[in-house]
């Protein structure tokens, strides 16, 4: 080819020619060993061997290959099958159909050639082995009866097998070796892959050569059993070595007067069709199950590769992932469950997810279990605590989802869980710091009008016949404490506070709340107590703080006394009126002369007017 044909070109125009030539020797052993009785061939190869090319070729050289082709094989059919004008269409209907044939097939599946999934291989079988062999029947039985008189049915039927069998036995195995699968097999198989290939595909052989090479026995199943076995291990590469082993071999001694269509009684062109339908049957049971085990190898590969990273992930997170079944038992904990509980995962596994929460928070843990495997579309998201091996309290979170089984029904749940224990102290922290005069350490107005609430929250949930007192509440004022900042100082009536909230807390019981109001007013809720009980108990305050001393920096005594006022918590009072009422009773002791304790007035007006 001279040098200065546009490079671009050479490729194409050497395909086309080699194609072509392909296709006529094709053609013409086709027409020359299987054509009996002047009628259409019985076994047709040209087809599938362009085919072959246009399903492996980009499409904008198709019409240069069909051309090339178109010629050569009118020259076969002049020269070894149906004479004058009559060859020119039945040249053209063999080019048209297997150009239909892979335009359609590329149409329909764009991704057609490697026959990789079920699908694949189905559409190939649907358009290669059915509908464009069975339209091309019709005008190629029409000239058949039109130049020999043939019957019209018997020539589409000649025509359907021998085109639809072709495809479906030849097709595959060129097209396949046209994309370089063989070749790239063996590149990256290695020494053992290889002699295991060959081992296999030499029994491949040798049951062939059994099958065929005598004329006693059909004993047409037995390359079934090697060509599977080579599927299995070796994949697509296996499949298609075996047909074209089976097929080489069984065409050859067929046409040679050997192997099982000798037993069958019959013309030539009955037992040549059989054995078409011999070598389809196999390609339809052998390329499925090559196309099905590459998916399932492919799925598998998937899996592994998903597992992989999934280990890693799980391997290198600090979060737990623990599978749980619906009875709680767990089937899965992640690596990390060692760092967080001390429990190895293989110690958790096996045994119940409840053992390690403590019983408090079990109920908020079934609670929460319950709606996700009643819902596995939503995530329940808690808090609880979990028992370590060590015998450390741990706060977790937790997110749960409910799993679904392949029936669809829910069987257990994942839960991703997180150490937040820090998080939860510093919450509290947060919260008490919020809660908690910074001063003295005592609660603030906040904490103690919730405290109140749920005092008389608790007192009416109470039975009316429950004729027990809901508490008292004492205010407590300093008297005189702006005197003290003025002549100690600051610094010293901060010292009064903390003292008086040190005496406080140390003459009331553990569950009362000793609260900070303002400046130097403060409150203590006595839950329970009646108001005789709380005047005791505030009376013992009062002293104490009375005979405390306490010195500024210059140690100068502190003279620092303290006024109280009692209210009793009354059933269905709001919080508003019993601090009216705490307030009434403070401000008739310091109107008395401060330093002592006011008592809540008598209900009854004649004793109120005389108290």
């Amino acid at each position: 080819m001279p040098r200065s044909f546009p490079r671009r070109l050479r490729l194409p125009l050497r395909e086309a020619v080699l194609t072509a030539t392909t296709y006529f020797v094709c053609a013409a052993i086709a027409l020359q060993l299987t054509r009996f009785d002047a009628g259409i061939a019985i076994v047709w190869l040209a087809g599938p061997i362009l085919f072959a090319r246009l399903s492996s070729t980009p499409r904008w050289r198709w019409a240069g290959i069909a051309l090339a082709c178109a010629p050569v094989g009118f020259c076969a059919s002049m020269l070894f099958g149906f004479h004058g004008l009559v060859a020119v269409p039945l040249s053209l209907l063999c080019i048209a159909e297997a150009v239909s044939a892979a335009w359609l097939v590329r149409r329909l599946y764009p991704r057609f050639g490697r026959f990789q999934s079920l699908p694949e291989v189905g559409m190939f079988l649907l358009v290669a082995g059915l509908l464009v062999p069975a339209a091309a029947a019709f005008g190629a039985a029409l000239c058949a009866h039109a130049a020999s008189g043939i019957p019209y049915w018997k020539a589409w039927l000649d025509w359907y097998a021998g085109h639809a069998l072709g495809f479906v036995t030849f097709a595959p195995p060129v097209l396949l070796s046209l994309r370089g699968e063989t070749r790239q097999w063996i590149a990256a198989a290695g020494s053992k892959r290889v002699g295991e290939a060959a081992i296999l595909l030499g029994l491949v052989v040798a049951a062939s050569l059994i099958t065929f090479g005598q004329n006693v026995i059909p004993l047409v199943i037995i390359p079934f059993v090697p060509m599977v076995a080579a599927t299995l291990r070796l994949g697509r590469f296996g499949a298609i070595s075996s047909i074209v082993i089976l097929v080489s071999i069984g065409l050859s001694f067929s046409l040679a007067g050997r192997g099982p269509t000798t037993l069958l009684h019959g013309p030539m062109a009955m037992k040549l069709q059989v054995l078409q339908i011999y070598f389809a049957s196999i390609v339809l049971i052998i390329l499925p199950l090559a196309a099905e085990l590459r998916s399932r190898r492919r799925l598998v590969d998937r899996l592994h590769a998903a597992e992989a990273l999934h280990r890693a992930v799980l391997d290198r997170m600090s979060d737990i992932v623990v599978r749980v079944s619906a009875d709680g038992t767990v089937r899965y904990a992640s690596p990390s469950a060692r760092q967080v509980t001390g429990y190895a995962p293989a110690e958790l596994v096996g045994s119940s997810m409840f053992k390690l929460i403590l019983p408090d928070d079990v109920p908020t843990i079934l609670e929460a279990r319950s709606r996700a495997l009643a819902d596995p579309d939503q995530t329940a998201i808690l808090e609880y605590r979990v028992c370590c091996k060590n015998g450390d309290i741990v706060w977790v979170e937790s997110h749960i989802r409910g799993i679904l089984d392949e029936d669809g029904q829910t069987s257990g749940t994942v839960s991703i869980i997180r150490e937040i224990t820090r998080r939860r102290q510093l919450v509290e922290s947060l919260t008490a710091q919020a809660m908690t005069d910074h001063l003295t350490g005592a609660c603030n107005r906040r904490a103690f009008d919730e405290a109140l609430l749920a005092v008389l929250g608790q007192s009416l949930a109470e039975p009316a016949a429950d004729e027990a007192p809901a508490g008292c509440l004492a205010l407590f004022d300093l008297d005189h404490f702006k005197r003290i900042n003025d002549r100690h100082g600051h610094a010293t009536g901060d010292d009064v506070l903390v003292r008086f909230v040190s005496i406080l807390r140390g003459a009331v019981r553990e569950g009362d709340l000793v609260a900070r109001l303002g400046g130097e007013e403060f409150a203590v809720l006595l839950a329970g107590l009646g108001v005789d009980q709380a005047h005791l108990v505030c009376e013992r305050i009062r002293m104490r703080f009375e005979e405390t001393t306490i010195r500024d920096p210059l140690g100068n005594a502190v003279e620092a006394t303290v006024s109280v006022g009692i209210a009793l918590i009354v059933r269905g009072e709001e919080s508003r009126t019993i601090m009216t009422q705490a307030d009434d009773a403070l401000y008739r002791a310091k109107q008395g002369g401060r330093n002592r304790t006011g008592l809540p007035l008598p209900a009854d007006p004649e004793e109120r007017r005389s108290a």
